[in-house]
């Protein structure tokens, strides 16, 4: 893994427009998630209110489970593995395991799929965009994206 962290963060340090875009994704994706997801709820809210608590339920279920492993495995990132420079500046140490940013953006688009196919489909393009972002950025490891990903779709199947 070390190998494959210092080649793609060497490669970002290289080319600095790629760099650029990745950090800029990076940063403004979950943002976008988070408004859109809040606007959709206030649409919720006017049109089907009974349908709130089961569009709301989801995320916080998945973000309770996904902030309570950050605090129990307390994994170190890439970055302070491997002794590399973010690219992001981010100055964060540990809590990589599992991806709350992927876990959240993804189980948000899947729990507005089902109320809204339209948003649903934007929001599941930005989630993908915010999983592959945190990985070529190097803030996440694989494993913590994969978790993620599997945290936000078994609370969405259960």
């Amino acid at each position: 893994m070390k190998f494959f962290y210092t080649g793609l963060n060497k490669f970002m340090w290289n080319h600095p427009f790629i760099k650029s875009c990745t950090h800029f994704t990076s940063r403004f994706c979950p943002y976008m998630v988070a408004i859109f997801y809040m606007l959709f709820l206030l649409k919720i809210y006017l049109d089907r209110p009974h349908n709130l608590l089961g569009l709301a339920a989801e995320p916080i279920a998945v973000f309770a489970i996904t902030a309570i492993l950050r605090i129990v495995i307390d994994r170190k990132r890439p970055s302070e593995k491997y002794d590399l420079t973010p690219i992001d500046g981010s100055k964060k140490t540990g809590h990589s395991f599992p991806s709350i940013h992927v876990a959240m953006s993804i189980s948000i688009a899947l729990a507005v799929l089902h109320f809204g196919p339209n948003m649903g489909l934007l929001l599941s393009v930005l989630a993908g965009t915010i999983t592959v972002t945190r990985l070529i950025s190097g803030v996440h490891y694989i494993t913590d994206i994969l978790a993620s990903i599997t945290i936000a779709l078994l609370i969405n199947f259960i």
